[in-house]
């Protein structure tokens, strides 16, 4: 791998997990609950912190890993990311939301690796961004908090933006990592292990 700058690496919980009924980063996968799933998996990929964008109403106090909550209320995981690259101590955050549970730390450190010191890599797949799998310059922060001004919290007009802005560039997804980026939104896409 030939990114070798330091790296935060943070997941995205902060979201209500309507569709779920229950806070995803509480399901079990296996023999952990999928918020240790993910921060293991950006540890493991080598993030020198861990970081957890959260909820006010959840106690995080187990994990090991900072919690940062939103700094603007209701603006989705634009809003996250922000307070996220605001807080992290790092020149880049590696962020992974919280309900991919196939991703995997060779997929995670495909994407670091895509990395140089001035651009973080977003992977594609066709037209899609999976921008909630993704590294992000600390650079970024003005042009997440200049559309979060604006009133415009698309995280998929804001990495359009960063990508014209050399700030981030496209990783195309190989066709045996596609299932690593299957997210889990209704109670039928998670099967409990027995």
């Amino acid at each position: 791998m030939s990114f070798n700058e330091k790296f935060s690496g943070a997941v995205l919980a902060g979201g209500r997990s309507t569709r779920m009924g229950t806070d995803k980063a509480l399901l079990r996968i296996g023999e952990e609950l999928l918020i240790e799933r993910q921060l293991r998996c950006l540890r493991e990929t080598g993030a020198a912190e861990l970081l957890i964008s959260g909820r006010f109403d959840v106690d995080y106090s187990r994990f090991p890993a900072k919690v940062i909550y939103d700094e603007q209320a209701d603006a989705g995981p634009l809003g996250g990311l922000a307070s996220l690259l605001k807080a992290a101590a790092n020149p880049f955050t590696l962020v992974l939301a919280i309900d991919m549970p196939a991703m995997t730390v060779a997929t995670l450190a495909k994407i670091l690796s895509t990395c140089t010191s001035n651009s973080g890599c977003v992977p594609v797949d066709g037209d899609r961004l999976q921008p909630l799998a993704a590294a992000y310059p600390k650079r970024s922060l003005a042009l997440a908090k200049s559309r979060l001004a604006e009133g415009d919290f698309s995280m998929h007009g804001f990495v359009n933006r960063a990508i014209t802005e050399k700030f981030m560039q496209p990783l195309p997804i190989e066709a045996q990592d596609l299932s690593c980026f299957v997210n889990w939104n209704e109670p039928s896409d998670w099967q409990p292990t027995q």
